[in-house]
């Protein structure tokens, strides 16, 4: 299938874009936003939609200037109105005390929203495509967390404006193929291929390998994120329900009755204390702090440099900050 066929398939199951939808379309100037744009301006001739294409300077390469240029001339002679952002990730990145990756990600979704909110859009698209599932799935796996949904194909802001991916079950090379055939102008990100950053490296290491013991690592990936996905939201729904009957929580303590806690199913057990763990949510620390609570161990156990979590004699453990 070409990435049209995937990409209007998939609008039309999944009921992603809607008839009357106002969309902010975050374009970059590279391959993935680029198809993006071109495949809504195609979709807007087959829905009553409207778009918008927003695309930020991060001021941290010359090439953003270039790159603003292509996304605003393709915007225009497609006939969509576009906004040139530009924000100061290194000043963002010192003052939060965060990395320049999580600084940029961080003001790009914040100035989309207030984008989002000025224009009345209800809807704010990215380019995240399949690929970028998939190596997503699998840092999450290398770092413990022991999640395979990996990125969602939507989610709320709020209760006016969601975050869609509608490219995410379209492969890259589908998407080079598109560009090629309409020959779409795109600017190449020189940073995707620096090894510096772990997304890199399972992008130009880890997926060729995959992909060479099976052609179809990253549709099968995506599917299972799909599925998981579709069962960690009804599996959710039922955990909550038992978190309430048998934790409390508050700022800075989280109290949790065993007596009760240890007649769930393993499942849950391990979903409740996901949860409320305070801050880490690998799979090591929940396996320890499940053996701690078999075992009675009534040692203190340090989570980080702000919480505790200790085992009391009167079946009860608790989560301390301090």
């Amino acid at each position: 299938m070409k990435a049209w066929d995937v990409f209007y398939q998939d609008i039309i199951q999944t009921g992603l874009v809607k008839s009357k939808d106002k969309i902010v379309l975050a374009v970059s100037g590279g391959q993935d936003s680029v198809c993006m744009l071109h495949l809504f301006w195609r979709l807007a001739k087959k829905m009553q939609i409207e778009l918008l294409t927003a695309n930020f300077n991060h001021n941290l390469r010359k090439e953003s200037v270039k790159e603003a240029q292509i996304v605003k001339n393709l915007s225009y002679k497609l006939g969509i109105d576009c906004i040139l952002e530009s924000v100061d990730v290194k000043d963002y990145s010192k003052k939060e005390s965060v990395s320049v990756e999580t600084a940029g990600r961080n003001l790009r979704y914040l100035v989309l929203e207030n984008i989002a909110k000025k224009h009345k859009c209800n809807k704010i698209s990215t380019a995240h495509n399949a690929n970028d599932n998939a190596e997503t799935v699998l840092m999450w796996l290398l770092r413990g967390s022991g999640n395979f949904t990996g990125m969602p194909q939507e989610r709320n802001v709020n209760r006016k404006i969601a975050i869609i991916r509608p490219l995410l079950p379209i492969k890259r090379r589908l998407i080079e193929d598109y560009i090629n055939t309409h020959k779409l102008p795109f600017c190449t990100d020189k940073s995707n291929f620096s090894d510096v950053y772990t997304r890199n490296k399972i992008r130009l290491s880890i997926i060729p390998l995959c992909e060479e013991i099976n052609t179809m690592a990253v549709e099968h990936i995506f599917n299972l994120s799909r599925i998981q996905t579709i069962e960690d939201a009804y599996l959710e729904e039922i955990t909550l329900k038992y978190l309430r009957k048998c934790a409390k929580v508050s700022k800075k303590r989280v109290l949790l009755d065993l007596t009760m806690f240890l007649r769930y199913n393993k499942a849950i057990q391990y979903r409740i204390l996901k949860n409320i763990l305070p801050q880490k949510k690998y799979n090591s620390y929940i396996n320890l702090i499940m053996r701690k609570i078999l075992s009675s161990d009534l040692s203190v156990y340090k989570i980080s440099d702000e919480w505790s979590f200790c085992v009391k004699p009167n079946n009860r453990a608790y989560f301390i900050k301090g």
